[in-house]
């Protein structure tokens, strides 16, 4: 059952006055606390409009009928909350835009397009907050808008052999199969979502017949001894003193993302314990804190009440703000951590997501079981969890095959 709520009112919109001193009449629609205006084609001067009532008065002199204009403002009125409760329980209000909702209840519908509707989804990733996700839709969508040499087609046109082509092309410029897997499962999820809102029928979808391919990578996952190196380095920079607290503080967080930390306040700080739900799965973790994460968290919460974020990462009271304010530090981090790994003489190059891996990776080597690393990541089920410990390093399966067979 859905939770939105919503309302029609009839308004005369007075933000923008016309030459003739009149102001436009519109049905203002709000949903779930947020409004658009639909026009109803007339002006009026505001001496002969009845707010409270949401009536033209019967001293217009502008049409024949006062009646008769009143009755079709409230037929139209009528149509769009008849036509509300209809689209929430086929679509589910909150799941569209307001743009969208606009379109429908007015019949103004037109063909959906790959690359505006990406655009949307982005739109309502980055207003949940979901900035990791709305990222992968904006580079998979810049990709696409490359091949199709800036132009837009309409959803129904992403065909099997569309997508063969865009394979073609995608791998010709050098590109990695798994490259193109990361795109093409982000394809294919939009167009799920098309389907799901009923946008574009089952019977364009392409992915019926085609096969994303992937190929075996090396693992973004370090050994314990890396860690080890991290621990001991010594920072020269305050960018790589922060790069460095980021990343032992995510280790020792059973791998929390970086968007996580960012967002942690000290009210999260609980009789000895981190507590703090999952941006991206909003699974609730409570991970006790251990001495070596008391060393950073000393820091960083100095002089700071219950409300504040516990790193400085975070300059803006606006939620958008916030996360670009999370995605620029993210790109310093990785760059600082790049440099780190070099100078440890790490093989793999350092990222924020090296810490999250190689603590499932770490944990699986020590024989932690399968189902303690997936609750400690957040994973919603054991398939995820897997992926992350589908390969070990060579190191790591040389010593199984020798505890194995006894060497």
């Amino acid at each position: 059952m859905s939770n939105s709520t919503y309302s029609v009112y009839m308004v005369l919109d007075k933000r923008r006055k016309k030459s003739d001193n009149t102001y436009p009449l519109k049905l203002r629609v709000v949903i779930n606390r947020k409004s658009f205006h639909i026009s109803l084609g007339h002006s009026l001067e505001e001496k002969y409009w009845n707010a409270d009532k949401e009536l033209v008065t019967n001293n217009f002199k502008g049409v024949g009928n006062v009646n008769r204009l009143n009755n079709m403002f409230q037929k139209e009125k009528s149509a769009i909350m008849d036509k509300l409760p209809e689209l929430d329980e086929t679509l589910g209000l909150e799941t569209l835009s307001m743009e969208e909702i606009k379109k429908r209840v007015t019949g103004k519908v037109i063909e959906s397009m790959a690359v505006a509707f990406c655009n949307s989804i982005i739109d309502e990733l980055e207003g949940a907050g979901k900035v990791g996700n709305a990222r992968v839709y904006m580079t998979r969508r810049n990709s696409i808008r490359t091949f199709l040499k800036g132009k837009d087609i309409p959803l129904k046109r992403i065909s099997y052999q569309w997508l063969k082509k865009y394979e073609a092309w995608y791998l010709g410029r050098g590109n990695s199969t798994n490259g193109l897997a990361v795109n093409m499962r982000t394809l294919r999820a939009l167009l799920n979502r098309a389907i799901k809102r009923k946008i574009l029928s089952k019977d364009s979808y392409p992915f019926e017949h085609y096969t994303i391919k992937k190929e075996a990578t090396r693992k973004r996952a370090i050994l314990q001894t890396d860690i080890e190196k991290i621990k001991a380095f010594e920072p020269k920079t305050a960018q790589q003193v922060r790069a460095k607290d980021y990343f032992m503080m995510s280790f020792y967080l059973m791998g929390a993302s970086f968007v996580d930390l960012a967002f942690l306040k000290m009210d999260a700080i609980k009789n000895g314990r981190i507590e703090y739900k999952r941006k991206k799965t909003g699974k609730l973790h409570s991970i006790k804190i251990t001495e070596p994460l008391q060393n950073i968290l000393d820091r960083y919460t100095k002089e700071k009440g219950p409300g504040d974020f516990i790193l400085n990462v975070i300059k803006s009271v606006e939620t958008k703000q916030q996360y670009i304010n999370v995605r620029d530090e993210m790109r310093r981090y990785n760059r600082r951590l790049k440099e780190i790994g070099e100078l440890c003489g790490i093989e793999n190059t350092l990222t924020s997501y090296v810490a999250r891996h190689s603590f499932a990776t770490i944990a699986k080597y020590k024989d932690v079981p399968v189902s303690i690393i997936s609750q400690a990541l957040g994973h919603s089920n054991l398939e995820t969890t897997e992926i992350y410990l589908a390969e070990f390093d060579n190191e790591v399966m040389d010593k199984y095959n020798e505890k194995i067979i006894g060497s």
